[in-house]
């Protein structure tokens, strides 16, 4: 299999997904990406996902605004609040739920992106 080339991947409609308080674009969705997804994931209210156990590993960096996550922690929650500038890591296997103040964005990326093909 010979590499997808290099590309500059631009917003599309068709890659929005609505995913509770939020809507998540698949950025490299058509960029030929075997491994590696990256998403942007806008906040449009101000509550929580509900919870979500990642079947991959992941990193969130916070664009604008405030993000505010739960992740199970052994049987608790612990918070995890993340300003502008700083960064996430999700290992596979963690518990979250998702939030944020409205007008919040995120740059999400995982690995595999073809988790479901996996399990």
């Amino acid at each position: 299999m010979s590499p997808a080339p290099a590309s500059m991947p631009t917003y599309d409609a068709a890659n929005d997904k609505e995913f509770g308080p939020a809507t998540i674009e698949h950025r490299t969705a058509h960029a030929g990406l075997h491994e590696l997804g990256t998403y942007f994931m806008v906040f449009n209210a101000d509550h929580h996902s509900e919870p979500w156990t990642l079947q991959y590993e992941e990193t969130i960096f916070v664009i604008e605004g405030q993000a505010l996550l739960y992740v199970d922690d052994g049987g608790h929650e612990k918070e995890l609040r993340a300003a502008p500038g700083e960064l996430i890591v999700l290992p596979k296997g963690s518990t979250v739920r998702y939030g944020g103040a409205v007008g919040t964005r995120l740059l999400l990326s995982i690995s595999p992106v073809d988790w479901r093909a996996r399990t």
